[in-house]
């Protein structure tokens, strides 16, 4: 070999046993890995992503190790690692697994950030209450402890998802904080049996061990670094931070302590909820007995869209490329029986803050607060409707609280599926929901769909994938595959209720609207948004029993309406006036006061008149 190889080679060695060098290459090889351990979660990660990735683990890793003055694979770090890896990938697996669609990485990042942070801190902290060389295994055992239970969540998680194969959802969070010790011990018991309980009992004792002789290893790493007072200074700095941080401002957002969290708050607002709401539906006066459950009994029902815009509906667009609502183009037709509004919007963009409006006494003109606020079940009551809400939504959680609230006031309440915020069933679950209404009673139904939400190839069976692009329906040719679908599911409902339920009313509106390039965004708000679809089936006895609710509605097919008006509205359908009803805010009462320029959406930020549609 000749003398300038032997340098070479020698200067080769020399880098590789460089500590700096070892800590780099094992920084990079780790954010390698969980790339490709959360690509599939993702389906595919951007460059954003990846930067969010790679720039705390990489930078992170190569810190703690040089602070540390030791490598990630001594015994030691074993445990802490475990742990930290458990709360990484915990609930992105799960939910993956449970719902075989994308958990996206913005969602999941502070359980990412969690689990980096709990391994390098309770690491950090572990040698620093191990570097007097005293009480060693005591400190030890003390963090095999504290790792333990740290780790129990992720394994709680774990044990719901064996014994369910589904992942924690707030619903089943909601389930598990309102249990006592004796059902809880009861559904375990009825889950593993006592064998499983002691099986789970010595697995937590071993576990538990083998942490305990991972971090006995910390002795060692003490006695091999070499750590500067400066190192250590800033070691004690970092650690102070990880103290404040992590456990008050960092553990309460990763997914499973969230939605723990909106568990614990729902029942809180439940509760106050409720006991106002006794109040409110007491205080409730009808002005006279003749309600339409009385002159015409039978059946009303109110379908709520999602993300359903007019703009990109053939029955209020015909210049709209896709034919995506045949039936509802074909009834449009009957002018004696449908209504179709042509101007009609959503008092917000998103669907909780418009919701908690059309469906009670708050709106934008009078923003009463909506503990103070009868709700559209109450007028049914008082009406002498039984009242139904069946939903294929969330059944509660961060977004859809209010919703639920005034959902569970009805007589019977049931959701397509309990599920972590929305459900992956398709709308038409609901149909055979219909079956359970008595037709002998008044009914009042509410059928909550997921309509278009996005993601819009999400929502519709194979055989209604029409329009595609390449192999897949995406943007405007999914969302009218999602509005075909919704055209299909009206038309089934209209007909069992009309051949089942002597169907008297049926009112169908969206939340809000959507725009295919921005979604429904506020902070990006154009009027496409708010552009929603109403109409209203009236049955010829309806009519024939209240002629001036009839001429009004059709007097007002291009008048403007605000969706959070429906209230009203609904009230003046069931004939129901009261002392929680105004009748200028009702679309088919000849005293209606609305029009183009006193309309607003927006929660009032922006008047319709803005539309561009009447602009030019």
């Amino acid at each position: 070999m000749s003398r300038k190889a032997y340098t070479m080679l020698n200067g080769l060695k020399q880098i590789y046993h460089n500590p700096i060098f070892r800590y780099g290459i094992i920084g990079i090889i780790t954010y390698i890995v969980l790339t490709l351990i959360y690509t599939p979660i993702t389906l595919g990660l951007d460059v954003e992503d990846i930067t969010i990735l790679a720039v705390p683990t990489s930078v992170g890793l190569f810190l703690f190790q040089y602070f540390m003055g030791s490598t990630v694979f001594h015994r030691p770090f074993i445990g802490h690692g475990l742990v930290g890896i458990l709360w990484m990938l915990t609930f992105p697996l799960l939910f993956h697994w449970s719902y075989i669609k994308p958990l996206y990485f913005y969602e999941f990042a502070n359980d990412f950030l969690f689990g980096l942070l709990i391994f390098m801190g309770c690491s950090g902290l572990h040698f620093l209450a191990t570097f007097p060389q005293k009480w060693t295994k005591s400190i030890s055992f003390i963090f095999s402890i504290i790792s333990m239970l740290l780790s129990l969540i992720p394994f709680i998680q774990i044990g719901y998802y064996i014994a369910t194969w589904h992942c924690l959802t707030p619903a089943s969070l909601l389930a598990l904080y309102m249990t006592n010790p004796e059902e809880a011990f009861g559904f375990l018991k009825s889950t593993a049996g006592y064998p499983g309980l002691i099986a789970v009992g010595i697995g937590l004792i071993v576990w538990t061990y083998f942490l305990y002789w991972c971090h006995c290893g910390m002795s060692r790493v003490v006695e091999l670094n070499s750590t500067r007072p400066l190192r250590l200074g800033v070691l004690v700095s970092a650690l102070v931070a990880f103290l404040i941080y992590v456990p008050f401002f960092l553990f309460p957002v990763t997914c499973i302590m969230a939605n723990w969290y909106a568990a614990v708050d729902y029942v809180k607002q439940m509760q106050q909820y409720n006991d106002h709401h006794h109040k409110v539906y007491d205080s409730f006066n009808l002005d006279s007995p003749n309600t339409a459950a009385k002159e015409t009994p039978g059946t009303i029902i109110l379908v709520i869209g999602e993300s359903a815009s007019r703009d990109y509906m053939k029955v209020y667009n015909p210049d709209f490329a896709y034919d995506d609502t045949p039936w509802q183009s074909q009834v449009s037709q009957d002018r004696d029986n449908f209504y179709f509004f042509n101007h009609a919007y959503s008092s917000y963009v998103q669907t909780v803050p418009t919701l908690e409006r059309a469906l009670s006494e708050r709106n934008q003109y009078d923003d009463r607060p909506f503990l103070d606020s009868a709700n559209i079940m109450d007028i049914a009551k008082k009406a002498g409707y039984n009242t139904t809400w069946f939903s294929n939504q969330g059944v509660f959680g961060e977004y859809d609280t209010a919703i639920s609230l005034m959902a569970k006031t009805s007589d019977k309440t049931k959701w397509a599926h309990e599920s972590y915020s929305f459900s992956d069933r398709y709308d038409e679950y609901l149909l055979p929901l219909l079956k359970e209404v008595d037709p002998t009673k008044n009914n009042f139904i509410v059928i909550h769909i997921m309509g278009s939400h996005i993601y819009y190839n999400d929502r519709y069976p194979h055989e209604f994938s029409k329009w595609k692009k390449g192999p897949s329906p995406d943007g405007m040719e999914a969302y009218a595959n999602s509005q075909l679908y919704t055209d299909w599911l009206l038309q089934n409902i209209y007909t069992y209720a009309k051949d089942n339920l002597h169907l008297q009313a049926m009112v169908y509106f969206s939340d809000h609207g959507e725009s295919l390039d921005k979604s429904h965004n506020p902070d990006t708000f154009d009027f496409t948004m708010a552009r929603i679809p109403f109409w209203m089936y009236l049955s010829p006895d309806y009519r024939q029993a209240f002629p001036t609710t009839a001429r009004t509605l059709a007097e007002n097919r291009n008048q403007y309406f605000t969706n959070d008006l429906l209230y009203d509205t609904l009230a003046g359908i069931m004939q129901a006036p009261s002392n929680h009803y105004n009748a200028t805010r009702d679309f088919s009462n000849p005293k209606y006061r609305f029009n183009l320029h006193n309309l607003t959406t927006l929660l009032g930020e922006q008047p319709l008149a803005n539309d561009p549609l009447y602009m030019k």
